[in-house]
């Protein structure tokens, strides 16, 4: 026998002397973790501060939480103060307020889980940080534009009793829809859930909203049949246009996103 023998292609051995190991390039590529909403830190910082806006709300006042469904779905007249009234105690409006801000966490987390999903490659070649902050920025401003709008108009075609009790119904159904997009959240995050079923339910919670705005705005301000033309254009102008104005301002910020990477 040959006193150089071939072991399996990459291993030179001699008998009876030390052996030297040359290294091969053949081998198995791993395959690369595929991406998972609990394993992002962004993900996860937005569960923590909403958890944290929640339970403050909870300690400052015990059943904030359940007056503000309990006002959603069942109508009350003694309870009329203004959310952004000063003059009013604002104490009790705390939970509104920190729910809202919750709903803004939330609905920049959701969007943010949204493009992982629908768009791949704009979603991994962008500062994910980046993106949770400006989505979530972007809707506190939808929020703060609602307000104004709301008050401006109301301000001129209805009384002031109305225009105050419309804006506190209006942020109670923001509150509410921040709290339940965050279960929705702690579902699709630490269950792993389907995109295309958990966004099904996101689409059905804010339907919901949606239906119990168009409601209201019917039973405070149009009582009479000749109001139902107007309260489609008012609800319409007010409602569906700035989310359409929304959805376009996410987009455009997503290309200027794309523009600077």
């Amino acid at each position: 026998m040959n006193e150089w023998t071939l072991f399996n292609d990459s291993v030179c051995v001699k008998p009876d002397t030390e052996q030297t190991f040359i290294p091969s390039d053949n081998g198995m590529k791993g395959e690369s973790m595929p991406y998972k909403l609990v394993s992002d830190n962004n993900v996860m910082a937005a569960i923590v501060l909403g958890f944290l806006l929640i339970v403050i709300a909870l300690q400052n006042e015990k059943k904030g939480i359940i007056k503000i469904f309990r006002k959603c779905f069942v109508s009350t007249s003694s309870d009329r103060t203004n959310l952004f009234d000063y003059n009013y105690n604002t104490a009790s409006n705390i939970p509104t307020i920190l729910l809202c801000g919750t709903f803004c966490i939330m609905g920049g987390m959701l969007i943010y889980h949204y493009y992982s999903y629908s768009d791949p490659d704009f979603f991994f070649n962008v500062n994910h940080l980046v993106m949770m902050t400006v989505y979530t920025g972007l809707l506190f401003a939808y929020l703060i534009s609602k307000w104004i709008m709301y008050s401006f108009i109301n301000w001129i075609f209805f009384d002031k009793g109305k225009a105050k009790q419309w804006i506190e119904l209006v942020f109670n159904i923001i509150a509410a829809l921040g709290f339940t997009l965050f279960l929705t959240a702690i579902y699709i995050v630490f269950l792993d859930s389907e995109f295309h079923f958990s966004s099904k339910i996101i689409l059905i919670i804010i339907f919901i909203s949606k239906i119990l705005l168009f409601y209201k705005c019917f039973r405070y301000f149009f009582c009479n049949f000749h109001g139902v033309f107007h309260l489609i254009l008012y609800f319409c102008t007010l409602e569906i246009i700035p989310d359409i104005f929304l959805w376009k301002g996410i987009e455009l910020i997503n290309s200027i996103l794309i523009l600077k990477t």
